[in-house]
């Protein structure tokens, strides 16, 4: 059977070399009833019934070989068919529909494999972007798998490639999603933060654009790339953002550029006067100018922000600072401060004893150095960067030509710059507590007025009372006296009358004493029921502050906390990063060895190949018809009249190098190997092929 399968094989080849489509379909299909499942015979008879016009029947031919590969899970061979029957009817609905059904499956399949088996997942996402490269849904997904395994830096890589095939122009919306997904997997990526930008300011969104711009910006500076972030800083200033002045002053001010960085910082703090961090590098670009008055007048201005901040060591620093530069200040002593500071006058101070040797002097200098950089480096390990920058200022001033001081400064000015969302303030105890005791007065004077109103009140009722029971007795016995006239003598009435009027005289008098107790004995139970309330709001109020301050310390412990993990994971992504590129550097220079090794060797075997053909006579040119390695048909070689169309085929190329390989034909299939490793340099199977040609050969 296979001698006839062979003689059918040859039958069929030959009449498709010669155009005869009609018995070369034929042959094929006798070959197709004794093997149903060879595929290259359904592949050949699709091509014959393509070249033939006949769109229908190619179709079908393709259906079954794509079916057959489907079996086998090669999907890119799937969708490699599926993209020959598209050129056969380009617009046709429902071939379209199940192309982007298949895709859909593949992908599903994959994303449900993603927890079983990562490796096979990822097969299938890497067969599908081999069929379909710029598929987007399909390069976010395999990105996503690279991320799960913890290869980070494969995740980008694949990202940006789809990156870089999307169109700003017409695809705006998928490009700002890849970017933003790669800027996300990798924030130092300033490829990605570059092109983001860029896409935003031809989109005309301000707002992201100068958000990415102030991003690399912090980049550029962390990386002492103070050209650039020059550049994105200017951007972003045409871009109408004012907060980048400072950003620019800082640049300017660590290109030794004083005077543009001074314009800088003044343009920044007409927007937010209070910036301490601002105000210093202010102050520092007046001195390194030489303008110690303006310099002092800064200091006055950071020495108003830290008093009215109740920041009182910091603000002693800052006097005593403006006190070294001006012993004359005045402006310094509006300021009362709970320690007093020394004022700065060499002229009263105390002999100084002869000083210590040159040697001495730069050991304490070098160990003051020494522990400058440790607090520094203390102050921003727990997040205190106003107090580190306030340090390596100290040092710039004290020792402008110390290395490494204006690193350890940008670092520090990077880590603000992260951190520059605003952040809630708590009053300090102090101001705590004066609030709450000013409301505790206000409500004392309410209650007490309260109190006061009411008892007065009382008494106006009490005598208005009073006066209503006087008026009444008066005319009881102006009445009862009128009778008495009428009935006795005068005298005995008048002493009835008054011994009346002195028992309701002291009857007066005893419920005014009772109404005096009973008004002091109120005013007694207010008083100290106004004494239990402040007692109970003092109580409030320490809980209040104890609670406030026991939250502010548990802040910053969790600040701490976050801080050394971002920390942590910048340096293991540095170093993730330096492996990966190792890694591929590596991987390249193995690849390139392997290359000059491959082509040497088919250079090798050109050259034998040329001595046997001048050694030897001509001989007739074989049939290039042979069975493919599972016993199928053929695919035409390039030689011996086969339509040249056939080599352009990328999906029947690497099986005819196989059957030349097969056949011992080793330079018509380096050819064709070669050909296709041009076109795609990533082929590991065509170039492990190679491996085994030149490894049977002996070279």
């Amino acid at each position: 059977m296979s001698e006839d399968k062979a003689v059918l094989i040859k039958t069929a080849y030959s009449y498709y070399q010669k155009g005869d489509w009609e018995r070369a379909i034929e042959e094929y299909h006798k070959l197709a009833d004794l093997d149903p499942k060879d595929l290259n015979v359904h592949n050949m008879l699709a091509d014959i019934y393509a070249k033939k016009g006949d769109a229908k029947e190619a179709l079908q031919q393709y259906d079954l070989v794509a079916q057959g590969f489907d079996q086998k899970n090669q999907v890119d061979k799937v969708l490699q068919v599926y993209k020959r029957m598209l050129k056969l009817v380009p617009n046709d609905p429902d071939l379209l529909n199940a192309v982007k059904n298949l895709i859909d499956k593949y992908l599903g399949r994959a994303a449900q494999m993603e927890d079983q088996d990562t490796e096979k997942a990822a097969e299938i996402y890497r067969s599908v972007l081999k069929a379909e490269p710029n598929r987007m849904d399909a390069n976010l997904q395999y990105a996503k798998l690279l991320m799960k395994k913890g290869q980070k830096f494969e995740a980008v890589e694949t990202l940006m490639g789809l990156a870089s095939s999307l169109d700003p122009e017409t695809q705006t919306g998928r490009l700002a999603e890849v970017l933003q997904s790669v800027a996300e997997l990798d924030p130092l990526n300033i490829e990605a933060r570059e092109n983001l930008a860029q896409l935003f300011v031809k989109a005309r969104q301000t707002a992201s654009a100068i958000k990415s711009l102030q991003d690399l910006i912090e980049i550029y500076i962390s990386k002492s790339d103070l050209v650039k972030a020059e550049e994105a800083a200017q951007r972003a200033i045409d871009l109408g953002d004012p907060n980048t002045y400072y950003h620019l002053g800082i640049i300017f001010f660590n290109q030794q550029k004083y005077s543009e960085s001074r314009v800088a910082f003044e343009k920044f703090l007409k927007q937010q006067e209070s910036h301490v961090g601002a105000l210093k590098y202010l102050a520092l670009a007046y001195l390194r100018l030489n303008q110690t008055a303006e310099a002092v007048q800064v200091y006055l201005r950071i020495l108003d922000v830290y008093f009215h901040e109740n920041l009182l060591d910091e603000a002693r620093e800052v006097r005593q600072t403006i006190l070294e530069l001006d012993p004359e200040n005045d402006g310094v002593r509006q300021y009362a401060l709970e320690q007093a500071v020394v004022d700065y006058a060499p002229e009263t101070a105390a002999p100084v004893p002869t000083g210590p040797s040159p040697e001495e002097i730069v050991k304490i200098e070098s160990e003051q150095q020494q522990a400058f950089l440790v607090q520094a480096q203390t102050f921003t390990e727990k997040g205190f960067y106003e107090q580190a920058i306030d340090i390596y200022l100290d040092m710039l001033k004290r020792w402008p030509d110390l290395p490494d001081i204006r690193i350890r400064l940008q670092q520090v000015y990077a880590l603000v710059a992260r951190s520059m969302e605003p952040v809630e303030k708590f009053p300090n105890p102090d101001e705590i507590k004066a609030e709450l005791e000013k409301e505790l007065r206000e409500q004392m004077r309410r209650e007490l007025d309260e109190q006061a109103r009411v008892a007065q009140e009382r008494q106006h009722e009490q005598d208005r009372k009073r006066d209503m029971e006087q008026l009444q007795l008066k005319h009881e016995l102006e009445s009862k006296l009128l009778e008495q006239v009428q009935r006795t003598k005068e005298g005995d009435l008048r002493q009835q009358l008054s011994r009346e009027f002195e028992e309701k005289q002291k009857l007066l008098d005893s419920e005014r004493e009772r109404i005096e107790k009973e008004k002091a004995e109120s005013y007694n139970r207010m008083k100290v029921e106004l004494e239990e309330t402040k007692t109970s709001l003092e109580q409030r109020i320490r809980e209040q502050i104890e609670r406030e301050m026991g939250e502010k310390a548990e802040k910053e412990i969790q600040l701490k906390t976050v801080l050394q993990q971002e920390e942590e994971q910048r340096r293991r992504e540095e170093v993730e990063r330096k492996k990966y590129e190792d890694n591929k550097k590596a991987q390249n220079a193995a690849k390139a060895k392997v290359n000059q090794e491959i082509m040497s060797g088919m250079e090798r075997l050109r050259m034998e190949k040329e001595k046997q053909s001048k050694s030897s006579p001509p001989a007739p040119a074989p049939v290039s018809a042979a069975p493919s390695p599972q016993g199928g048909a053929p695919i035409p070689s390039s030689g011996g009249g086969t339509p040249q169309e056939t080599l352009e085929d990328p999906f029947v190329r690497q099986t005819l190098a196989d059957i030349y390989a097969k056949q011992g034909l080793y330079v018509e299939a380096l050819k064709i190997y070669e050909r296709i490793l041009n076109e795609e340099p990533n082929n590991e199977d065509v170039r492990e092929k190679l491996r085994d040609i030149l490894r049977l050969k002996g070279i």
